[in-house]
């Protein structure tokens, strides 16, 4: 029997290994791979056109696009655009559309209106509260031509949130208050769903021994994103200063790639390792006791949390962190928003293997059962 198709735009390539973008993309084309034969449409610019390790199965055309500067990382759809994309659009109808980001919504008015019922958009995030979050980090940092640009962000995609709200039928995004907050300003009809982050990989066995000195904890992140640079400084700042008066012998590593100067001398002054950009994560997590997430800003469901638990490691997090997992503090996580809270949270955790133990348990419990998606036939996997 014949599988229906499905159709997946998107601006970034689809890889199970890549950033937060290319992850949530590689879970559609997962997603969608399982029930159909996909086809995938790839809409980037610059670097974002080749990037990208994983493949997904059926078809992939990568099209050249052009940025607009308002909203940042907006696609615009010119007319060059209209016509690479009518020569690699399927002949027929296919079953489901799925449309990831709102980055592409000017996209969907490309596609034939016949289509229109069935698109499906992605937002992923909440894009202006995010700008809005970038905006706050930004003026945090004493980066004010930064924070103006994301408030103009901010602006810019609540009008174009508000209109995709208008076009569409059915929108996605990926914690639950993201979508009870867009459903507040949905139009009669409408349907905002939460599709929470999902990882790919075999879980690792949850670290069960004392571990010996140093005892390490990671943070991972891509550093040239301002949540994740706000967060190592922090970290290096406050943090790490505050858990060695508690815990002497700890060590604080950082992976992740795209640092900068300021960044980088933030953490040698600390003494805090940085790791690079390892090749496997699970090297970088197999010499670690625990993970922390000590982020204060940007949206949707954060993957490394979902990392920690898939290589068998306790997290500690903020808020921030873990909103929209559904994370009961102390039971799946340990949870602080101040800096001494953090650190003294990591400080209990290296000085009590069995709490430890039971955290990371409990977490990779919670991920096996609502976050974790199986590789399409072909791919590898590897999260």
């Amino acid at each position: 029997m014949t599988r229906p198709t499905a159709l997946l735009l998107s601006p970034v390539r689809p890889d199970a290994q890549g950033n937060g973008l290319a992850r949530r993309a590689w879970m559609w084309a997962a997603t969608l791979a399982a029930g159909h034969e996909l086809s995938t449409i790839v809409l980037a610019a610059g670097d974002w056109a080749t990037e990208g390790r994983s493949t997904v199965p059926g078809t992939m055309a990568v099209l050249s696009v052009r940025r607009s500067p308002s909203p940042p990382d907006w696609i615009a759809a010119d007319t060059e655009l209209a016509a690479a994309l009518r020569a690699k659009l399927p002949t027929q109808a296919p079953a489901r559309i799925l449309v990831f980001r709102l980055y592409l919504l000017d996209v969907v008015a490309l596609l034939p209106p016949a289509w229109r019922d069935r698109i499906e958009l992605d937002c992923d995030d909440r894009e202006a509260s995010g700008r809005l979050d970038l905006a706050r980090l930004a003026l945090r940092r004493l980066r004010p031509r930064t924070m103006l640009g994301h408030l103009r962000g901010s602006l810019g995609y609540l009008r174009a949130e508000r209109r995709a709200l208008r076009s569409l039928g059915l929108l996605y995004v990926a914690a639950e208050e993201d979508a009870a907050a867009m459903r507040r300003h949905a139009p009669p009809g409408v349907r905002v769903l939460a599709a929470p982050n999902r990882i790919a990989g075999t879980p690792a066995a949850v670290l069960v021994a004392d571990p010996a000195p140093p005892r390490r904890l990671l943070f991972v992140g891509t550093l040239g994103y301002l949540p994740n640079e706000d967060a190592a400084l922090w970290l290096a700042e406050a943090i790490a200063p505050r858990l060695r008066r508690l815990v002497p012998d700890a060590e604080i590593a950082v992976a992740g790639h795209g640092t900068t100067a300021r960044l980088t001398e933030a953490l040698a002054r600390a003494g805090l390792r940085h790791l690079g950009a390892p090749e496997s994560l699970a090297e970088a997590y197999a010499g670690a006791c625990l993970a922390i997430a000590p982020l204060r800003g940007g949206s949707g469901t954060k993957f490394k949390v979902l990392e920690a638990w898939l290589h068998g490691r306790p997290v500690v997090v903020t808020g921030h962190a873990c909103r929209g997992l559904g994370a009961v503090p102390d039971h799946h996580l340990l949870h602080a928003d101040s800096a001494y809270g953090l650190a003294a949270a990591c400080g209990q955790l290296l000085g009590d293997p069995a709490l430890a133990s039971r955290l990371a348990a409990n977490g990779q419990a919670l991920l096996l059962e609502r976050f974790l998606v199986a590789p399409p036939a072909g791919e590898n996997g590897r999260a």
